[in-house]
Formats: C-alpha cells, sequence, structure tokens
C-alpha cells in the first residue's frame, strides 16, 4: 500500500510540475524566441473560442506585405481608431483588395450577433494570433516580467531538482532488490549441501557391514 501511494504521489507531482512547466514556455519563452507578444484577453467578445481571462500570443504584422498573408478566419488584434491605443482582438470575417493592391478588413467578434462598425487597414493591425492559453492572463496580469523569468527558473530548478531525487531513489531501490536477491540465495546453497551428506555417510556405513560377513564366513 505504501509503494502505491508514493507512485501516485509521485505521479501527481509529475503532473503539477509538467503543467507549470508548460504554461512557462507557452507565455513567456515561446513567445520571446519568436519574437511573439502576449496579450490577456479581458472581455467575453471572442467566447467560447477564446474565453475572457486568456493569454493571446501574437505574430506582428507590420505593414501592407504581412497584412496581404491574412485571410478570412484569422483571429488579428488591431486598434479600431488609429488615435486610440486600445487593442481589440477579433476574427476577419470579410477582406477586399484596393485598385492599388491595398486590403482591407472587417472584423466580428465569436461571441457578437454582427461585424464590427470599422473597416481596417494595414496601419491599424498588430498582430495576427498564433495560440492562446485558457485562463492564463489571469495569472500573467498579477506578474511583471522579472517574477515571471524568476517563475521560470524556479520551475527549472524544481523539475532538475526532482528528477535527481527520482535517480538516487531508484539506484538505491535497485541496491535493496540486489541485497534482498543474495540472502534468498544463500539458505538454497546451503541446503543443497546438507543433502549431499548423509547420502555420503550412508554409503560409507553400507560397505562396512558387507566386508565384516565377508571376512566371517572364510574363517571356518
Amino acid at each position: 500500500m505504501t509503494t502505491t501511494l508514493r507512485r501516485a504521489r509521485s505521479a501527481l507531482l509529475w503532473l503539477v510540475l509538467g503543467l507549470l512547466a508548460t504554461l512557462a514556455l507557452a507565455i513567456v519563452v515561446v513567445p520571446r524566441v519568436m519574437g511573439w507578444v502576449p496579450l490577456t484577453i479581458l472581455s467575453g467578445s471572442m467566447e467560447p473560442t477564446i474565453p475572457t481571462g486568456s493569454q493571446v500570443v501574437v505574430a506582428p504584422v507590420e505593414g501592407d506585405e504581412d497584412a496581404q498573408t491574412l485571410q478570412i478566419g484569422d483571429v488579428v488584434t488591431f486598434m479600431p481608431y488609429p488615435d486610440d491605443q486600445t487593442l481589440v482582438t477579433h476574427r476577419i470575417v470579410s477582406r477586399s483588395v484596393g485598385t492599388d493592391g491595398s486590403v482591407s478588413f472587417t472584423t466580428q467578434g465569436d461571441a457578437n450577433g454582427a461585424a464590427d462598425p470599422w473597416e481596417l487597414t494595414a496601419t491599424q493591425l498588430r498582430g495576427e494570433v498564433r495560440y492562446h492559453v485558457p485562463y492564463a492572463g489571469h495569472v500573467a496580469t498579477l506578474l511583471d516580467g522579472n517574477q515571471k523569468s524568476t517563475g521560470i527558473v524556479a520551475v527549472a530548478a524544481i523539475l532538475f531538482g526532482y528528477a535527481a531525487l527520482q535517480l538516487v531513489t531508484a539506484i538505491k531501490d535497485a541496491r535493496r532488490s540486489k541485497e534482498h536477491s543474495t540472502l534468498d540465495d544463500a539458505p538454497t546453497t546451503d541446503k543443497a549441501e546438507n543433502d549431499e551428506r548423509p547420502v555420503t555417510h550412508r554409503a560409507e556405513n553400507d560397505e562396512h557391514p558387507v566386508t565384516d560377513r565377508a571376512e566371517e564366513e572364510v574363517r571356518p
């Protein structure tokens, strides 16, 4: 029972650490490596696809060249009004190309019943959503950049430390198993030797009466 509980506790701990490591990779490490930007969704206009409080990771969209790669169905982050720094993340529902080759887009939130009133140009676009982590934005909002970095280091240290502990425990268990196996083999050897001795003594005792009897019969 103790072994079963220990294995269950170990599996649960590995699961928790794995989830923390995956979360850290998704909202901090991958965006930094790829040059993407993590943002927190504050409203429910994209539910149920992107729940409120989720962390979206967007790849920057810069200029007409990047804008031309966007298609209907893509989820983008943009500034609805050029003089307002507020960002909105909605889905492209319409795409048009001007005579000069420039593209413009109409967007709509998945939870909204109608398209947005604005038409977007390349200058208003800020990024295309690559993926999102549900509800991770609540955690990200509470942490600054330094705290996120410290958290990653802490999770990595815990993972490596626990892996080392598991390795040491496995080595100790292997040694104990080997010792028990050696002790179990010892009685088997002694018993085999003890079983042979009576047979040898009996053979010797059986020879003496035969020899003595033969000598007695010769004397008369």
